[in-house]
């Protein structure tokens, strides 16, 4: 069976330890309207009971929460963690994105929505 969503190893050690630092059940991932691309990707950490509407993706004991709006936003989408000079960020990479920021935090599923930030035109 093809996993949901795809976590490297790298983001799945780094989802793990912020999830034991702040003593909490997991990460939610949302997709909200925003961003200079149409939609950004937001992730907070889930205290309370999550919604039980949302989509559980388990592994390794980390659970992220994916608001059932969002689902289909991400489906196939794989969740990595890099690190620069400057620390380190979970970066996505989303199949169902026509078009994203160059900085990688928005992105749309419809390519005629150009990204209008001063960010993607370096």
């Amino acid at each position: 069976m093809e996993k949901f969503i795809n976590i490297t190893p790298a983001a799945l050690a780094f989802i793990k330890t912020s999830i034991e630092h702040e003593k909490c059940q997991g990460i939610r991932l949302d997709i909200k309207s925003g961003g200079c691309s149409g939609m950004t990707y937001e992730m907070e950490f889930v205290y309370d009971k999550p919604n039980p509407a949302d989509l559980v993706v388990e592994e390794d004991g980390a659970r992220i929460y994916i608001s059932s709006k969002s689902a289909i936003f991400v489906a196939n989408m794989t969740m990595d963690y890099v690190t620069t000079p400057m620390g380190g960020n979970i970066v996505f990479e989303n199949p169902n994105a026509k078009t994203k920021c160059a900085c990688g935090k928005s992105f749309s599923t419809d390519d005629s929505v150009p990204c209008s930030s001063e960010c993607c035109r370096r």
